[in-house]
C-alpha cells in the first residue's frame, strides 16, 4: 500500500508540473486541480475521483466572471486513481 501511495504521488508530481508549466505560459490565472480515490475496484475509484474533482471546481472555485475547465485526465495505479484538470479563472 505505502508504495502504491508513493507510485501515486510521483506520477501526480510529475503530471503537476507538466501541466503547471504549460498553464503558466497560456494565462496567469490557470490553475491545477486534481480529485484522488482509493477503491475496491479501480472503475469505482476512476468515477469517484473524476466526480470529486468537478465537485471541487464547481463548488470551490467559484468566480463572477467563470471559469473554463481543460480537458480531464485519470492515472490509475491498481485501485488508487487521480483526475486532473487545468481550470482558468476569467
Amino acid at each position: 500500500m505505502k508504495r502504491i501511495l508513493v507510485a501515486l504521488l510521483a506520477v501526480g508530481a510529475c503530471l503537476a508540473v507538466s501541466q503547471a508549466a504549460r498553464a503558466e505560459s497560456n494565462l496567469d490565472n490557470c490553475y491545477v486541480v486534481r480529485g484522488t480515490a482509493d477503491a475496491r475496484n479501480q472503475t469505482i475509484s476512476r468515477e469517484r475521483a473524476e466526480r470529486r474533482l468537478h465537485h471541487h471546481v464547481a463548488h470551490e472555485m467559484r468566480s463572477i466572471g467563470g471559469h473554463s475547465v481543460g480537458p480531464t485526465n485519470v492515472h490509475c495505479i491498481r485501485n488508487a486513481c487521480e483526475a486532473s484538470a487545468i481550470v482558468c479563472r476569467h
